[in-house]
């Protein structure tokens, strides 16, 4: 049971489904070429060159083509005429029409032109060695080849065109056209000789191009292995660094709650409306293309970040219990840019740019005002980044609902109603449209008590 779930597990590693979805767009290559060349081999015997009968190389070459094109043909119709959203080139039982089709029109062209077509009893199973490699697909590869070259042989004896130095001598070529004629020739030794002068020798090739195709499936399933390693590595490695920085993060809020009790939980509660406001612009048809899930993650992991530069205000400024001063209140503006400035040194190093860049916007811009009478550089509608947009509207909602030693509290709806006002001046209007058409999840999110913000959906 273990086996058959890593199994099932394998099967749906991107991986490997890239694998085989790239062995079936070379492998439907190969057939187009198979087909054409059997066209071709039919226009050059019209013109003289090869010395096979009408009467047995068209219906051949016509009946092999049509094998070749119908996996082509079911590509085209599923993926391009239908323009189904899962593409058939990943489905598994496309794989084995592709190897039906391989096999069948092979043993046909072979059985009909037998020693003219030799060769191409080495295309098959080269085309099965570009699936990863399996002990069942390889039996069956290696069963199916070596018995295409008895049909071949045997069916090109007394149905196609064999070696003319077999029966040289037998019987006139007028003589040969019959395959009554032929029937008669088809004696216990002559059948025996044919065995041993071409269905030997060949089986020897053919299984020394067998041993070939298993290696090299056997390589494609070492490097797809491998590949899947160092894929799952780096998962591990990004997870590493995921941690290492959401346990700096939950550090510095941390501490940014052993200064100011009320700051240290409105992080932790703006981080909470910020993704409840992120995923309804995600829904948005205005926003639907500018946040991705990743953008959203990042904004949520960088959101509690946003006041991290109060660090470096004075106690004396951030716990005061009044209204500040002139010089007060420029001094508190100080903690944009020191938060952009200390998020830059903690996270340099992590080697996530994108999530640097994230964390900087919020912490500096997060008290820009959408008409450009905000700080720290006055910056304006779409000058602001998206993630510190929408933080100030989350640090906003959660100021106006907390109770401050500076301040009382007011109710959500009432908190609401005064944010829809600055629509437009304080805040974007886009996103506060969004907001107002989520009233009830922000309402709901603020009446929740302590420690129960995460049961909030």
């Amino acid at each position: 049971m273990r086996k058959q779930q890593l199994v099932r597990g394998r099967e749906t590693d991107p991986l490997y489904i890239h694998a085989e979805v790239t062995a079936n767009q070379f492998n439907l290559k190969c057939l187009a070429v198979l087909c054409f060349l059997a066209i071709l081999s039919e226009g050059l015997r019209g013109a003289g060159l090869f010395v096979v009968p009408s009467s047995v190389m068209l219906p051949s070459v016509i009946a092999a083509g049509v094998l070749f094109l119908l996996p082509i043909a079911v590509f085209l119709i599923h993926d391009r005429l239908l323009k189904r959203p899962d593409s058939i080139l990943a489905n598994e039982r496309f794989k084995i029409l592709i190897l039906a089709a391989a096999f069948l029109g092979v043993a046909l062209i072979c059985t009909m032109l037998t020693f003219h077509a030799v060769i191409l009893l080495a295309v098959p199973p080269l085309i099965a060695a570009q699936y990863r490699g399996r002990k069942r697909l390889f039996w069956w590869v290696t069963v199916a080849s070596l018995l295409l070259v008895p049909i071949s042989v045997y069916g090109g004896f007394f149905l196609g065109a064999p070696d003319r130095n077999f029966i040289k001598g037998m019987m006139t070529e007028e003589e040969f056209a019959v395959l009554s004629n032929r029937r008669k020739l088809a004696t216990p030794r002559r059948m025996a000789e044919l065995f041993l002068h071409y269905v030997l020798p060949r089986w020897f090739s053919v299984l020394a191009v067998v041993v070939l195709a298993a290696g090299i499936t056997r390589r494609n399933s070492g490097m797809i292995a491998m590949q899947r390693e160092l894929a799952q590595k780096v998962r591990d490695e990004m997870e590493r660094h995921s941690r290492m920085q959401n346990h700096v993060i939950d550090a510095l809020a941390t501490l940014i709650e052993t200064r100011d009790e009320s700051t240290g939980e409105h992080v932790m509660r703006t981080k909470r409306y910020v993704t409840m406001i992120a995923n309804a612009m995600k829904r948005d048809d205005r926003f639907r293309d500018r946040l991705t899930d990743a953008d959203i993650e990042r904004i949520e992991n960088a959101a509690p970040l946003h006041d991290v530069g109060k660090i470096a205000i004075s106690d004396t400024i951030l716990l005061k219990p009044a209204r500040l001063t002139a010089e007060e209140f420029d001094n508190m503006k100080t903690h944009t840019v020191r938060g952009g400035r200390m998020i830059r040194n903690l996270f340099a190093d992590l080697d996530d740019p994108q999530f640097l860049q994230t964390a900087e916007e919020i912490a500096v811009s997060h008290h820009e005002k959408w008409d450009g009478s905000g700080y720290p550089n006055g910056k304006k509608g779409e000058e602001i980044p998206l993630s510190a947009r929408i933080m100030a509207v989350a640090d906003v909602y959660d100021a106006l609902v907390s109770f401050r030693v500076y301040k009382s509290s007011i109710s959500p709806e009432k908190a609401l109603d005064t944010m829809m006002a600055e629509s437009g001046t304080h805040f974007d209007p886009d996103i506060m449209r969004i907001v107002d058409g989520m009233r009830g999840e922000l309402i709901a999110a603020a009446n929740a008590p302590a420690g129960g913000m995460d049961q909030i959906k």
